[in-house]
């Protein structure tokens, strides 16, 4: 059987609530990469995807709060200048934008302070 078919996202929020924000903040540290305070990055098939909509659904409050899900062909497609530039650009391996899994898990281990499984 063929693993699901992953892509790249940039998740970006503005929530109203110091509550809520803290909550979306947490869920999402816990499964996407920090890009900035209130955006990451992800790559994961549709299936996790659809349980992380599903997930800060619940956690936000649809009248007040603003989330935003974009699909990125890859993390060569996102522009960064400044203190994350240097991890944003480590994920992708020359013009095609493909990551490269050493790069991935070195980007990993300096976001985090360890090596990704």
């Amino acid at each position: 059987m063929t693993e699901p078919r992953k892509h790249w996202y940039l998740i970006a929020y503005d929530v109203r609530d110091p509550k809520r924000l803290q909550r979306v903040h947490r869920y999402l540290r816990k499964r996407a990469l920090a890009a900035q305070e209130s955006v990451f990055v992800l790559h994961t098939d549709i299936k996790a995807l659809t349980e992380l909509e599903e997930g800060l659904r619940a956690l936000t409050d649809q009248r007040e709060d603003d989330l935003r899900l974009y699909a990125i062909p890859g993390p060569a497609a996102v522009w960064a200048a400044g203190r994350q530039a240097e991890r944003l650009s480590g994920l992708h391996s020359g013009d095609t934008g493909a990551p490269q899994g050493s790069r991935i898990r070195r980007w990993f281990k300096g976001l985090f302070g360890q090596e990704a499984a």
